[in-house]
Parts: C-alpha cells; sequence; structure tokens
C-alpha cells in the first residue's frame, strides 16, 4: 500500500443484494467525494437503490461461482476503470483476497493469509490473549456433557468461497444445552465450516472500529455500545450510541491488528459481562451494519479506508460520542419477542427512538433504499 500519484474518484463495492454495511459505505464515499459503482446478482438490493450510487453492475455471488464472480468484477474495472473494490460480506472479502492478482485494480488488505487468519476465530482468539484481550472460553465439542447452558456455537470462518457451494455466511447461534450444541455443530459442518463451541457471557455488545495503516497505526476509530440487539444473545446492534474511546481497549487493538499483519477496517466486537471485563468475540474486517454510525459522528471510516488504499495521506479522526444510531426494522422484530413492559410499550419506545437517531437504511435525502427492502420484505411475506 505504497504511497503514489493517485488522483482516485472511483471505488466499486461488491455484494450479495442487502447488505446494510454496503449501503452506509456507498454514502460514506460519496460523501467523501468518491464515485462509487455496486456490484450485486441483482439490481435491487439496497446499496444498488441507492441515489448516491453512481453505477449498477451484475456480479454473480463469490459464493455460487467463483470464476464468474471474477470475470464480472474485472470487466466492471476494465470498462469504468475502478481504483479500489471493496467486498461488503466476508465471502466478497476472501475471494478478492485470493484473487487480488487477477481484479485489476486494489483489494485494500493486507495479504490472504493475514486476512485469514484475522477473521479466523480460534486464530483470532489465539492473537488477542497475546496482547491482553480476554476472550470466551473455548469448548470441545465432544465433551459438552458437563456444561452449562447456554452455549456459543460459532463457524471458524463465516464463509469458504474457495469450496463450491458453500453458503454465503454462516451465522453465530447460541443454543440452549449439549444437546442442541452438538446439533449445531453437525450443522455446521454439513455446511463446509469447522465449528467453535465458546462459554456464554451474558452483557452488553461493545464495538471498537478502526482503519489502520500499515504497522498497525490507527487514523480513523469509533466506540459505540449497544443497548438493544437483534437477534437476541448473538446478534447485532439495533439501538447503539457512539462513547468516549477506551484508550486501554484502543491501545491493545492497535497492537493486534499489527501482530495480525491488518490493513484498513476491522470492527472488534466485545461483550462486556457484569464484572466489566470485556471480552473479544469476533472481528469483522468487512463494512458493517451499523458503520453509519461512525460516519455520522465524525469518522467517515469508509473514505479513511479507500484514501489510505490508493496511497493518500490519512489525517488522525475518531467519532464524537453522543450520537445515536438506529436499525429500526431490527428493534422492531426485537420488540416483538422481547416485549419489554408489554409489547406496546416495547414498540412504542422503539417509534421513539427512532427520533433523532441516524439510521442504517433509512435517510429522506436517500429514500430508495428503505423503499426496496419495504418491496422485499412484502414479497417475501407473499411467498410465505
Amino acid at each position: 500500500m505504497s504511497k503514489g500519484t493517485w488522483t482516485a474518484v472511483r471505488a466499486l463495492i461488491v455484494e450479495t443484494g442487502f447488505s446494510r454495511g454496503a449501503l452506509a459505505a456507498v454514502r460514506s464515499l460519496a460523501a467523501a467525494g468518491w464515485e462509487v459503482g455496486v456490484g450485486a446478482p441483482t439490481g435491487a438490493g439496497l446499496a444498488s437503490s441507492s441515489r448516491f450510487r453512481r453505477r449498477r453492475h451484475l456480479v454473480p455471488a463469490a459464493h455460487e461461482d467463483r470464476d464468474a464472480f471474477l470475470a464480472a468484477v474485472r470487466r466492471a474495472v476494465r470498462d469504468h476503470r475502478y481504483d479500489v473494490v471493496f467486498g461488503a460480506g466476508e465471502a466478497e472479502v476472501l475471494a478478492l483476497s485470493l484473487l487480488r492478482d487477477e481484479v485489476g485494480a486494489i483489494v485494500p488488505h493486507a495479504g490472504h493469509r493475514q486476512v485469514v487468519r484475522a477473521i479466523d476465530k480460534q486464530e483470532l482468539s489465539e492473537a488477542a490473549g497475546s496482547v491482553g484481550f480476554l476472550t470466551a472460553r473455548a469448548l470441545d465439542p465432544s465433551a459438552l456433557a458437563g456444561e452449562r447452558p447456554p452455549l456459543v456455537v460459532k463457524s471458524r470462518l463465516h464463509a469458504h468461497p474457495e469450496r463450491p457451494g458453500a453458503p454465503p455466511r454462516i451465522d453465530t447461534l447460541v443454543v440452549s444445552g449439549a444437546e442442541a450444541a452438538r446439533r449445531r455443530v453437525d450443522e455446521v459442518r454439513r455446511l463446509g465450516g469447522e465449528p467453535r463451541v465458546e462459554e456464554f457471557h451474558e452483557g452488553r455488545l461493545m464495538a471498537y472500529s478502526a482503519v489502520t495503516a500499515p504497522g498497525g497505526r490507527v487514523v480513523c476509530d469509533c466506540m459505540q455500545v449497544a443497548s438493544r440487539i437483534w437477534p437476541p444473545g448473538a446478534g447485532a446492534s439495533c439501538r447503539a450510541e457512539t462513547v468516549r474511546v477506551d484508550a486501554a481497549i484502543s491501545d491493545r487493538a492497535a497492537r493486534l491488528l499489527a501482530a495480525l499483519g491488518w490493513f484498513g477496517l476491522a470492527q472488534l466486537q466485545f461483550v462486556v459481562p457484569e464484572d466489566g471485563r470485556p471480552r473479544l468475540i469476533d472481528l469483522n474486517g468487512r463494512f458493517y451494519g451499523s458503520m453509519a454510525l461512525a460516519t455520522a459522528a465524525g469518522a467517515n471510516l469508509p473514505a479513511a479506508w479507500a484514501a489510505l488504499a490508493v496511497g493518500h495521506d490519512v489525517p488522525p479522526t475518531r467519532a464524537r460520542p453522543g450520537v445515536r444510531y438506529h436499525w429500526l426494522e431490527g428493534d422492531l422484530r426485537r420488540a416483538a419477542v422481547e416485549r419489554r413492559s408489554g409489547l406496546l410499550l416495547d414498540l412504542a419506545g422503539t417509534l421513539r427512538y427512532a427520533v433523532g437517531a441516524v439510521h442504517s437504511t433509512l435517510s429522506l435525502r436517500d429514500p430508495a433504499p428503505a423503499l426496496a427492502r419495504i418491496r422485499a420484505s412484502l414479497t417475501r411475506s407473499r411467498r410465505g
């Protein structure tokens, strides 16, 4: 990622269609002056519908046909002279990282081995321990009888683009006991993943997001704490707020990312139990669902990443505390299940929280993605 004489203004984002992170990246890059294209299997997704998207390309899913995926990306890069190509999901990140020499544009990651190591749950846990982060205790999948529920079952890698027919993502689930954990372990193996079982820690979901230059130097960061998540137990933030960056966490994070040989955007997720000691549970090396919050709080993570990738100097930037985020759809689904203080009160509180918050999809300046999401939901309901 050496410096050059680039005057880069074009970025291509490839995704599967309804990534909230991809939509946030389109809006954030466009706000910083980048011309953004979106590649997806159809043109009906969130990012593809955005008014800030300049071009739309049909790009087959990386997990379904890697050769067709690469050919479509190469064609888009050649025809429209994209400078940087981002993958919005883990399958796209892994495929682009592996095939970077054939893409024809910058793939803004460290080497493929470094990417795999950082997002491999087991290797991440080992590296995290070396810099002082606490992690959840790993359990032997074949000896769970004496473990207290609930338990967490993950795949070491969420996606496996080198394996034909692998799903785009293998979700982490919280299960109720040893027998349920064994069933989920078998499911993960059938999906082509390598299962990892961990003890479950109940607590607040916290995230530290940073863009790093080579060597682990952080140029842009943000810390947020969630007050509601969906699905419960092992879900994503549906209500969150930026907080002051904890120096102890940011220092350890910089050391961890340097040890992993990381470059670019990384979101480190933590659960904070009652003892107040954060446990690192995941690293997202891609655009993530609540990323609009960081941009609204003054830390445009996608733009900082893109600028670094083409060799531009990036002044240090940190998100300001006190900015609120809302994923309305996820929070409504949560309220329907959790019913805190009763269904009607929870739904009313959800709608009140929406006022004044930055949203992952809803935007008066860019309403088409929300309409696309509603259309997709109605279509799915009719089919159901």
